[in-house]
């Protein structure tokens, strides 16, 4: 058996981006790398390598993988077009040329209602079977240690949703040489957690299982507690990174009162690696009275971070 593929972290690079929905699709479809270079006719490393992000895959080989995985071949086709051109150093629009791919494009409306298209076989993809309407974090680290409590609410777009991909990313603090790196996860109301996904030293991926299974158009709210176990230091940072469509994040931190962070930034829609940046240059903001910072994003990218920073106290810099 092959070695897993390592985590794709998104930076806003559209081919990274691609690269993740590949992965995806050949996710959904329950292949291994090897079963896809034998489905396809192309050499396990190149199917690999389609699927690290690194590079754009040639449009043979995408379409191949897309096949192969049950996917709408005409569909890619044209996303990876968008792509390709976005990557020409000529493109006069850049990333700005990439519209969602269409299993993640916005709705219409029609009399104000949402009018979008199951895709087929909403059993089998049920991670685009949906999308979250709004997302709700509180996020307490005047407690011994750093706890969330998430409200969301997401719609279904097909039939018969039955489940929901969970997945959070917990990245190591700069110098944090701890053994041990977790995350603890609990459902507070609005279904159960099941093993599933991809796993990796830094992101966690559930399930929430629903109650009961969902038509399309039913919007259903859940809450999830995540708590950094005790001694694991936390990156200075809480973003959200939609990586299906998200149409509104409120995130509120708690700051100890006693030990305020030394600078505060505003982060909305910036590449992923900005997150990681010790002065980022976005918008500062000052904590109230209280020690809370309280913020609000609406029109939110796909693969861009929304969120918060800061720099601790007692942090050089």
């Amino acid at each position: 058996m092959g070695r897993p593929q390592k985590e794709i972290v998104l930076d806003g690079s559209p081919a990274r981006l691609f690269a993740y929905w590949l992965r995806d699709l050949r996710g959904s479809a329950g292949l291994t790398l090897d079963q896809l270079a034998r489905r396809t006719g192309y050499g396990r490393t190149t199917v690999s390598d389609a699927m690290r992000g690194e590079t754009h895959p040639t449009r043979p080989v995408t379409l191949a993988i897309v096949g192969a995985c049950g996917g709408d071949v005409p569909q890619w086709g044209e996303y990876w077009a968008q792509v390709r051109r976005a990557l020409d150093p000529d493109s006069p629009d850049g990333a700005d040329g990439v519209v969602p791919p269409p299993w993640d494009a916005p709705a219409g409306r029609v009399n104000g209602a949402h009018a979008e298209r199951c895709p087929a076989d909403c059993a089998r993809t049920e991670p685009h079977g949906w999308y979250t309407e709004s997302v709700s974090t509180r996020l307490r680290l005047d407690t011994p240690t750093p706890e969330a409590l998430e409200r969301r609410i997401v719609v279904a777009t097909c039939d018969g949703l039955a489940r929901i991909p969970v997945g959070v990313s917990v990245p190591r603090r700069a110098g944090d040489t701890t053994p041990r790196h977790e995350l603890e996860m609990s459902v507070v109301q609005g279904g159960r957690l099941a093993d599933g996904g991809p796993q990796y030293e830094s992101y966690f991926e559930r399930f929430l299982v629903l109650p009961a299974p969902i038509a399309a158009g039913t919007r259903h709210v859940y809450e999830l507690r995540l708590r950094i176990p005790p001694d694991q230091p936390m990156a200075p940072h809480f973003v959200h990174v939609p990586l299906t469509r998200s149409e509104h994040f409120r995130l509120r931190v708690g700051f100890d009162p006693a030990k305020p962070p030394r600078t505060v930034w505003r982060l909305a829609g910036v590449p992923t690696a900005v997150i990681y940046q010790q002065d980022p240059g976005t918008p500062t903001l000052r904590p109230d009275e209280h020690g809370l910072v309280d913020v609000e994003f609406g029109a939110m990218k796909v693969g861009y971070g929304y969120g918060l920073s800061w720099l601790e106290a007692g942090t050089g810099g």
